[in-house]
């Protein structure tokens, strides 16, 4: 009776779990299952360099750290909310988005939405303690648990901590992590804190050796009804050694 009740709690949990992830997916169940999805990508970096903004509200920003080479990509999560538009607005940098997101559309130019690759930085740390940018007011931070960053145009839109030979955002697989930061550009029209897919970069050797000509890789977080099956799993693996 005991391991019918068990049984039957531990399926109703793994479910609620999976239904609580889903409940922040609209139109398609992810972002993943969309015509137009490119996958978030690794990065390729180059040499160390500095960024002079001479534009308007960045006349005094500068920055260092190793140049990003290549175009990336970074996907935001459908979520509660915020439009599926404007989601697919920044996974494509397509704007303004067709909400029938039809096969042909066209983005412009770019096969990945972070064209714009020379105007951000990677920097590193093992020690921690690095700068972390806001577009609001233009902040500076320096936060001494921040061992890795991405930034352009006075926003970090990706930091975090090492953990082995994982680069892991932090907090998990969050965009642009400073809640009530405003709108940036036209296509980043919304606040707070996003879910993006990306859940660390991955690299070989030691983080102390990371820097020009290091290519890092990604590691995306799992779709709903992957952790939902995988839940399921344990969930027969732990009554399986209870039965043995």
């Amino acid at each position: 009776m005991f391991r019918t009740t068990l049984l039957a709690t531990c399926v109703i949990c793994v479910l609620a779990l999976a239904g609580a992830a889903q409940a922040a997916w609209t139109g398609a169940d992810t972002i993943r299952d969309e015509t137009f999805y490119v996958p978030s990508s690794g990065l390729t970096l180059g040499g160390w360099t500095t960024l002079h903004e001479g534009q308007a509200g960045y006349e005094n920003y500068v920055l260092s750290g190793y140049a990003i080479t290549d175009a990336f990509q970074i996907n935001l999560e459908y979520q509660a909310g915020i439009l599926d538009a404007d989601i697919a607005n920044l996974n494509t940098y397509w704007y303004p988005a067709n909400e029938a997101f039809p096969d042909d559309h066209d983005d412009g130019d770019w096969t990945k939405n972070f064209g714009d690759n020379d105007e951000y930085l990677f920097n590193i740390n093992v020690a921690g303690g690095l700068t972390v940018y806001e577009y609001d007011e233009l902040r500076e931070t320096v936060d001494p648990d921040i061992q890795w960053t991405i930034t352009g145009w006075h926003q970090t839109i990706l930091a975090g901590y090492i953990d082995g030979q994982r680069l892991v955002v932090d907090p998990q697989a969050t965009y642009r992590p400073f809640v009530g930061n405003p709108p940036v550009n036209n296509v980043e029209i919304f606040d707070g804190n996003l879910d993006c897919e990306v859940l660390a970069y991955t690299f070989t050797g030691s983080a102390e050796n990371i820097g020009s000509g290091t290519v890092l890789g990604v590691q995306l977080i799992p779709e709903p009804a992957t952790m939902a099956l995988a839940g399921l799993g344990l969930l027969a693996l732990f009554l399986r050694k209870r039965k043995g």
